[in-house]
């Protein structure tokens, strides 16, 4: 039995300015999957876990 996407992000932009915080993201995450988002300060790591919550909205 094929698991359905518990998250699914597709070529998400999200710019402040001139600035590309996000730039074109995609990923699915299954059920039951553990995911997580690892970067460097201002990778954008906490914008995307804001527009999957719908906080801010893609531009």
């Amino acid at each position: 039995m094929k698991s359905k996407n518990a998250i699914e992000v597709n070529s998400v932009t999200r710019c402040f300015g001139d600035l590309v915080a996000v730039d074109d993201l995609s990923f699915q995450v299954g059920g039951g999957e553990i995911f997580g988002l690892l970067g460097p300060n201002g990778a954008g790591k906490t914008t995307t876990i804001n527009l999957i919550l719908g906080l801010l909205a893609a531009h």
